[in-house]
């Protein structure tokens, strides 16, 4: 049994835009789409941290028992909500994903984990499935953080390009599978409009 602690990462500060309402707070299963997400992390950490960009009012409530951080660097995407969430980590090695994405399972952390405790070399995992590669779902280690503070001081917001230059790992579809992680496409299904809310919706009945 491993010994290593881990602390979870929610990224629920984007814009919404192409929703039109906050994606974090949409209604899932009686709870909220956040609400799920916490839900399938939490086991496989220790500590939960909701990175919240510019307000965490609105989420207070549906989750009290995590951590909630705002952006250092306002309006600078994903990265700058991760940057906030690591500077407040405590531990190591974090779990991170999207709060768009309410299909995880637990065993999509637990696979993730069992990978980077294999792997003393990178200091990121990522999946990568048919060539697109999920930066907003693996897992990150602290030592990142300084190249992170650089590119969003330098305005260099390019997730991938970033990725690129810290080593990150990429994980295919097999070795997640050969880690107990079934469904992985259908796990990795974000959504970004009231389309793909209901699209999403409607798979997990099923699912």
């Amino acid at each position: 049994m491993s010994t290593m602690e881990w602390t979870g990462i929610i990224l629920a500060g984007g814009l919404s835009r192409r929703m039109g309402s906050n994606k974090a707070l949409l209604a899932w299963d009686g709870s909220s789409v956040l609400e799920q997400v916490i839900q399938a992390m939490s086991p496989a950490v220790q500590q939960v941290i909701v990175s919240t960009g510019t307000s965490s009012a609105a989420y207070q409530v549906l989750a009290n028992d995590c951590v909630h951080v705002e952006d250092d660097y306002p309006g600078k995407g994903p990265l700058a909500g991760l940057h906030a969430a690591l500077k407040a980590s405590e531990t190591d090695w974090n779990l991170v994903c999207a709060c768009d994405m309410p299909l995880l399972k637990p065993s999509f952390f637990e696979g993730i984990k069992k990978l980077i405790e294999s792997d003393e070399e990178h200091h990121a995992i990522v999946p990568r499935l048919a060539g697109q590669i999920h930066p907003l779902a693996g897992a990150y280690h602290r030592h990142v953080l300084p190249e992170l503070e650089q590119r969003l001081i330098h305005n260099r917001l390019k997730v991938t390009q970033w990725l690129e230059e810290i080593g990150c790992r990429y994980v295919d579809v097999d070795e997640l599978e050969g880690t107990g992680v079934h469904d992985v496409a259908i796990q990795l299904s974000n959504m970004n409009t009231p389309e793909e809310y209901e699209h999403i919706r409607n798979r997990h009945r099923g699912f």
